[in-house]
């Protein structure tokens, strides 16, 4: 009996995949950037290509404000410190009045003077403090990375609120400030200290207390945190000598240079008037003090800090705590009123705030075998609140439209044209408009016109020259422009210039 063999069967066909959800495909993508973020080769390149993009975009922008003729005096007084130190001269300004060294102690400018001599003054100054605001983003995505243990996808979203911060890009545009290259070293010094790393730690601070002589207050109260840590000898060092430079430079050094009178002081009349009265009088009168540093436009002020960052540093607030001795100086103090709300106040918040930011978003995560996941609506939070925020509070938000602001109109024309007249050896008083374009001279004043013609002509000094803004009036009236001009020519000056609202008067005879 014979048998047939069984026939082949055909295998059914098979039966393309189905696609992947939209969503799918899109997280999908996500980790297969994550998985290539996330190792130690890419973690020394990533921080720095955010860092260089970030820079470009904070010089474009200072460069753009510089470049329509909005800087400020503080700009314009450290170009003219960098002047007169180019020319073997000592950085005492016409503009401020005084040793530029006597107000902050800022010795760290000395070196970017020298280099100034080889190349534009201004430029360079913008350009080394959007350097160092958008270099901070190195330390930071590192402590992110090595510290808090967050995977790359997190630590790029710290990266990106960083970015818009509101008081970050205030102070990038806010002229130039010496201590602003103080917020990379505040970071850094957190990062060297995680790892005790104490030869870069020491680096680190020597550039923030160099910056500003009170910032030793934050190096000094970061010290005593390390000894609560548990790292006694580099954080009893740390407090020591931090104090001792702080008391040198308020007691001995600001005063020297500063003809015996500490600048700080007239701030705190209200507790005393003398460094050691002032603290004396905080300490003494605790109500005055909290009532001063609660007032209703500090608290506002300190919202404007931590509501951007969702309030999570109080989630860490060991990180930030070293902030808190001198931003209540700097709150209670009465400072004058500033166009930026002098936001050179905020560097130490700006630095720590973010540190304590970061190791909250790894709290709120979960360990897993190496690094810490968090939630990604967490995430997606903080960034909408970035942009939020930026988009209503900083000074460069679509709101003022920066990307005109390179673009130079009638007014900012006559301004180039009258500069060009005066000589580069006269003694000029000019409105704060031009204060920047002519900053490289010995002598040159502020023509004060932010209030009346009365404060105009009573800051009226004998210079040779005299270049009139009506731009930076306070609404005058046609009446009080006539009666200036007519005042100023009565002092025996003539006009040699005028178009499109700027004046320019020369001495005569």
């Amino acid at each position: 009996m014979t048998t047939t063999a069984p026939r082949p069967t055909r295998p059914a066909p098979s039966r393309p995949p189905a696609p992947l959800p939209y969503r799918r495909r899109v997280e999908n993508s996500i980790l297969r950037m994550q998985g290539r973020l996330d190792t130690v080769a890419a973690d020394s390149v990533v921080p720095w290509v955010y860092a260089v993009v970030l820079f470009l975009i904070l010089w474009g922008l200072a460069m753009a404000r510089y470049r329509s003729l909005e800087n400020g005096i503080e700009l314009a007084n450290y170009v003219q410190a960098a002047w007169l130190v180019g020319e073997g001269f000592e950085p005492s300004t016409s503009i401020r009045g005084g040793h530029l060294f006597a107000n902050q102690a800022g010795l760290l400018f000395w070196p970017l003077a020298q280099i100034a001599r080889f190349v534009p003054t201004a430029p360079l100054l913008l350009g080394v403090q959007s350097f160092a605001l958008a270099s901070t983003i190195v330390p930071l995505y590192r402590i992110a990375r090595r510290v808090a243990k967050l995977r790359a996808g997190a630590a790029t979203a710290i990266v990106f609120l960083y970015s818009l911060y509101p008081p970050m890009h205030d102070l990038n545009l806010a002229d130039f400030h010496i201590e602003s290259l103080a917020v990379p070293a505040l970071v850094g010094m957190v990062l060297a200290s995680s790892f005790d790393r104490w030869g870069r730690f020491a680096v680190f601070a020597v550039i923030v207390v160099a910056a500003r002589a009170d910032l030793a207050t934050v190096v000094a109260c970061y010290g005593i945190l390390l000894i609560v840590q548990g790292k006694r000898r580099p954080g009893i060092l740390t407090a020591v000598l931090s104090v001792l430079w702080l008391l040198a430079a308020l007691l001995w050094l600001q005063p020297e240079l500063g003809d015996d009178v500490l600048p700080h002081v007239q701030y705190f009349t209200a507790y005393g008037d003398s460094p050691m009265s002032v603290l004396w009088g905080m300490v003494t009168s605790p109500v005055q003090l909290a009532r001063d540093v609660l007032s209703r436009s500090s608290f506002n002020h300190l919202v404007g800090l931590f509501a951007p960052l969702l309030f999570l540093p109080f989630v860490a607030p060991r990180y930030f705590l070293p902030v808190v001795p001198i931003q209540i100086f700097y709150l209670a103090a009465e400072l004058p009123a500033d166009t930026f709300d002098n936001p050179q106040q905020d560097v130490p918040a700006i630095a720590l705030l973010f540190v304590a930011a970061t190791i909250a978003v790894a709290r709120t995560g979960r360990l897993g075998v190496e690094r810490v996941n968090v939630d990604r609506r967490i995430l997606g939070a903080l960034l909408v609140t970035a942009a939020v925020f930026f988009t209503r509070d900083a000074l460069s938000t679509p709101y003022n439209e920066p990307w005109g602001w390179a673009s130079r109109d009638a007014s900012d024309q006559a301004r180039r044209a009258a500069v060009e007249l005066v000589p580069t050896d006269a003694a000029v008083q000019t409105s704060e408009s031009t204060l920047t374009a002519m900053a490289e001279r010995s002598s040159i004043h502020v023509l004060d016109t932010s209030s009346t013609v009365i404060a105009a002509e009573r800051s009226l000094v004998d210079a040779e020259f005299i270049l009139f803004d009506e731009a930076g009036t306070d609404d005058w009236s046609t009446v009080w422009l006539s009666n200036f001009d007519r005042n100023i020519q009565r002092r025996g000056y003539a006009q040699v210039y005028r178009a499109a609202g700027v004046t320019l008067y020369q001495r005569i005879g």
